[in-house]
């Protein structure tokens, strides 16, 4: 990132999400990618090979990190930084 771009990043606060999502684990992001896909904590589950107990909590520190409250805002989040595209 060049000075103007991190400079812009810090007026508008887009660097707090940025330093919120760069703290997910890799795990994480990938729990995140397949709920904003749809998929129930359970079919998550299936596919990672973890219990749907690890999923939610996977979900509550996720949402803890990233200051959210709801399941639709995590959703929200992962389409607005393109983790999962709406189409």
């Amino acid at each position: 990132m060049i000075a103007g771009e991190l400079l812009e990043s810090y007026r508008n606060g887009s660097h707090k999400r940025n330093d919120a999502f760069a703290k997910l684990s890799a795990r994480q992001r990938e729990v995140l990618q397949l709920l904003a896909e749809g998929k129930a904590a359970k079919e998550v589950a299936g596919i990672l090979k973890i219990s749907a107990r690890t999923v939610e909590f996977h979900k509550y520190k996720m949402m803890n990190v990233l200051g959210i409250t709801s399941s639709a805002k995590l959703v929200q989040y992962a389409i607005k930084h393109g983790i999962v595209s709406t189409s």
